[in-house]
């Protein structure tokens, strides 16, 4: 089954004849019918498009793996990837340190074998390092 088999599908074009075409007219009124059809699909598409990229858009809100408003939590608890080089998840965002400190203990005894640091902004305070 198609989208176009759809019975949720329901689209309705509707077009207005002004006059019933001759024969000689029928290309033209074909040509119309057509332009139409366009302006119809066009803004089909520009409803549905629009739609879809909002969507996409809060959808991608909701994937981030990152929390969204911390910014007033400074301490922040962060997985690293295996190289060291990118913090792949912050895993926790405190307003004191002592949070951060309980935090940071709970993600090594979850995860001992990843790699975690406590930060504040660049300021390193605590990091655990399972290689070294």
């Amino acid at each position: 089954m198609t989208a176009l088999d759809s019975p949720r599908l329901n689209v309705h074009f509707s077009f207005s004849m002004s006059q019933v075409p001759s024969d000689g007219d029928g290309q033209l009124h074909t040509l119309g019918l057509l332009e139409q059809l366009r302006t119809e699909c066009k803004a089909l598409w520009g409803t549905s498009s629009t739609l879809y990229f909002r969507i996409d858009e809060l959808l991608r809100e909701l994937a981030n793996p990152n929390l969204h408003d911390i910014a007033n939590m400074s301490f922040k608890v962060e997985l690293w990837d295996r190289y060291a080089n990118h913090v792949r998840w912050v895993v926790a965002a405190a307003g004191t340190v002592t949070i951060g400190h309980a935090a940071f203990e709970a993600a090594v005894a979850n995860w001992p074998d990843e790699r975690f640091t406590l930060r504040q902004g660049i300021m390193l305070i605590r990091e655990h390092n399972p290689t070294k």
